[in-house]
């Protein structure tokens, strides 16, 4: 019974993961319809420039957390007896340390960042980006837990 929940579980974080790129994409192309306007901004004032440079590096952050997620869980799925159990553990906590650091990331830039009005692109960007940062917390919670519950099924199948 219990070796159906870890798979189902990877397949779960592939489509959550899924979802989180899509996220990403309309979070990334919705800000960049600003970033022509924000580049000339930054020639003048360093405050621009900084601002841009943490809008892209929270951007890329997100999205190749999502992508390793995604990339993670379909190996598992396709892979899974090819990983010892403390390994595979190691794997899922390594991509639920990677999802919670972005998270943080991207937490830490765009919270209090207040809508700007008439900018309707721009302020759909940051909604996206407050989801892709809900998705990535809700895929740090799912990695850490099949990491302890594939050392969980690894103790089970040393005692039966």
């Amino acid at each position: 019974m219990a070796t159906f929940i870890l798979p189902t579980l990877h397949a779960g974080q592939a489509l959550l993961s899924g979802y989180g790129l899509y996220t990403s994409y309309t979070s990334i192309t919705n800000l960049q319809q600003y970033e022509s306007t924000s580049e000339k901004a930054a020639e003048y004032l360093s405050a621009a420039a900084h601002q841009l440079h943490k809008t892209r590096t929270t951007q890329a952050s997100g999205a190749l957390a999502i992508l390793t997620s995604l990339l993670t869980s379909l190996a598992l799925l396709a892979l899974p007896a090819s990983l010892s159990a403390p390994t595979a553990a190691a794997v899922n906590v390594s991509v639920a340390g990677l999802a919670l650091a972005a998270m943080l990331h991207v937490g830490n830039f765009w919270r209090g960042k207040a809508r700007v009005p008439f900018v309707e692109g721009y302020n759909e960007g940051m909604r996206r980006t407050e989801e892709l940062r809900r998705v990535l917390g809700w895929l740090a919670m799912s990695w850490a837990a099949t990491g302890v519950g594939g050392l969980v099924q690894a103790v089970w199948a040393e005692e039966g």
